[in-house]
């Protein structure tokens, strides 16, 4: 097992990400919404699954999910077009089937 915690900072980390697109959703035009809620819903459900396996005994995560997390995270930002939105579920979507 590894010294810290990477499911613990996982979770977090990927629910910051998953927290932030929700809000942009919220903010995002109708014509956004549109296109971003698919995919969105998508991600939400693929999350709430591998949240489930991240609570369980052992760690799945390695440093590199979580830094691939983290560049994920940055990407979301006030300033981030649709398109980087899309991108950013689609990761999150990728990283979460790769575990």
């Amino acid at each position: 097992m590894a010294d810290k915690d990477n499911d613990a900072l996982m979770i977090r980390a990927m629910g910051n990400a998953v927290t932030d697109l929700q809000v942009r959703y919220r903010a995002a035009t109708l014509d956004d919404q549109a296109v971003l809620a698919g995919p969105l819903k998508e991600m939400t459900e693929d999350y709430s699954d591998h949240v489930a396996r991240l609570i369980k005994a052992g760690t799945i995560t390695s440093d590199d999910e979580l830094a691939e997390m983290a560049s994920i995270q940055k990407s979301i930002t006030d300033k981030a077009s649709r398109q980087d939105l899309l991108l950013a579920i689609a990761k999150i979507i990728a990283l979460i089937a790769a575990s």
